[in-house]
């Protein structure tokens, strides 16, 4: 509430009937009314206003915060005009409320709701990752919340494409609907989410057709009691925001009519997902086996990849989807730093007794784009420095990167540190060029799709030449993965490949096998 009020024209002291008790700040200038005037806040606002101060002021605990939404805020004879509201409580005052209003350009945003812009790839994921944050203020340890509260799903339906324009009125309808005005998103160009409260019998609302008839389009949605769901639970609010980015991905199993069907088997489900990672994470409950780096010219072991092996829970298929599933659900930063904190021992563990090893450590995508993260991984390698040698940061690409001008000066000062850093799986996703472009790394590691197939292939030996030749004139070494045979070696050291990883120079493994000379 401090910062709130950093940025806010005026302060707010309300009862429990929203009658004002104290004022400070710009009140005439703002309100049309002087300090000393007694009135009732919600006689300023117009009735879809006054809506939603009241049904946010029922989520409050007085340990959380609601906003910043629009509200229309003047007094009688005067001109309304738009404020940016954040409402909390206190713990020691729980009959009153307490609001801010500060103009939306204080807060950097737009005072008019009518504007008309498309929404960016990276803009949308902004917006779901500040909606998944509100919902885990709301409802985490707030059993209150928990049982007063719904999340519905809205996808538009016959297959209808939305415009820009219907896309801005869905949504601002639904926050219109929502807990506090804000506790709404659009998750894809066609698929929607909000928080609202729950009612019953004659109070119960029919949102889909209400909108519908607002705006003219086809809707179809589903809803989630957030007291079945547990979403007080930590592990269930994780749950939820993973169901709902399935939701949005369009993946199996989470269109509309089967969340209505089984929300509840759904995202309990997930939870217990949840739990089998989080135990993996409190007991150490992972192994690291390690595969070898080749060099091509000289066939020496120039480092090895830490890879970590999982004794997996029933529900989960395969090692790669265990990390997927962390990264989806928040938890790949505690793991990335687990595995990070355990090479460092091997490393030591080893030089203390014989020939130190190199090795490269993977760091996911999702992690590289927490700035906490990043300030972290600079300090552990910091403190570490004399095993920059040994140790090297691999970047998986497995999740986009969000932020690439922030961890480009992460990496730099890293590589300035003397770690060397590898971007892996280039040519696997949509960014790759763009990531080479933008961060400074010392070397690439070619996917293994490209090389597969590549004594085959003429398309992906051209590829495969594309990709060599760029790193060439950059000066960025190359590495080739999925080399499985002689062939394969052979082809890629024709091309001037620098290195080569895969099963014709060796399994992962829980041992390691030391090369003929340190690498430097």
């Amino acid at each position: 509430m401090g910062y709130a009020f950093c940025v806010g024209d005026l302060l707010l002291e309300l009862d429990k009937d929203y009658k004002v008790l104290n004022a400070d700040g710009a009140v005439k200038s703002t309100l049309g009314i002087t300090p000393d005037q007694s009135f009732c806040f919600l006689d300023l606002l117009t009735e879809k206003g006054a809506g939603i101060i009241t049904s946010a002021a029922k989520t409050l605990t007085g340990a959380n915060r609601l906003g910043p939404f629009m509200v229309s805020v003047g007094g009688e004879g005067t001109v309304r005009e738009r404020y940016s509201i954040f409402m909390s409580k206190l713990p020691h005052t729980p009959d009153e409320l307490y609001i801010v209003l500060s103009k939306p350009y204080r807060l950097g945003q737009k005072e008019s709701s009518n504007v008309s812009s498309t929404v960016s790839p990276a803009q949308l994921e902004e917006n779901k990752a500040e909606f998944f944050e509100r919902l885990e203020d709301l409802f985490e340890g707030n059993p209150e919340a928990e049982d007063n509260m719904q999340v519905t799903v809205i996808e538009a339906g016959d297959g209808e494409r939305l415009d820009t324009g219907q896309q801005r009125d869905l949504e601002n309808y639904l926050k219109s609907f929502s807990v506090g005005g804000s506790h709404a998103a659009m998750l894809a160009n066609d698929k929607f989410a909000f928080v609202h409260e729950r009612k019953e019998g004659s109070e119960k609302v029919d949102y889909v057709e209400t909108i519908k008839k607002a705006t003219g389009v086809a809707l179809e949605a589903a809803t989630i009691n957030a007291a079945d769901a547990n979403l007080s639970e930590k592990d269930s609010m994780r749950a939820l925001a993973f169901s709902l980015q399935q939701f949005a991905d369009g993946s199996d199993g989470f269109d509309v009519s089967e969340i209505a069907a089984k929300s509840d088997e759904l995202i309990g489900g997930t939870a217990e997902r949840v739990k089998a990672f989080r135990k993996v994470l409190d007991e150490g409950a992972f192994s690291l086996v390690y595969q070898p780096i080749v060099n091509l010219k000289s066939n020496d072991v120039h480092h090895y990849e830490a890879l970590a092996r999982f004794d997996l829970p029933e529900m989960i298929g395969s090692q790669w989807e265990m990390i997927r599933f962390a990264e989806d659900v928040g938890l790949i930063l505690e793991f990335d730093k687990a595995v990070l904190y355990r090479t460092i021992r091997k490393i030591r563990e080893l030089g203390n007794v014989g020939e130190t090893p190199s090795i490269a450590v993977n760091i996911s995508g999702r992690s590289l784009s927490d700035t906490e993260f990043k300030l972290d991984l600079v300090a552990t390698l910091k403190g570490n420095k004399d095993l920059k040698r040994y140790l090297s940061i691999e970047i998986t690409e497995s999740a986009k990167i969000s932020d690439l001008d922030s961890l480009g000066e992460v990496l730099s000062e890293i590589r300035n540190e003397g770690f060397r850093v590898y971007l892996d799986d280039f040519g696997a996703g949509a960014s790759g060029f763009q990531y080479l472009k933008k961060l400074q790394i010392d070397a690439l590691k070619i996917d293994g799709d490209y090389v597969r197939n590549a004594t085959e292939s003429k398309e992906d030996r051209a590829f495969l030449r594309s990709m060599v030749t760029l790193c060439r004139d950059l000066g960025i070494v190359t590495v080739g993965e999925w080399v499985e045979t002689k062939e394969h070696a052979e082809l890629l050291r024709s091309m001037g490949v620098d290195f080569g990883q895969g099963y014709y120079f060796g399994k992962p493994n829980a041992g390691l096998v030391m090369p003929k000379a340190k690498a430097s």
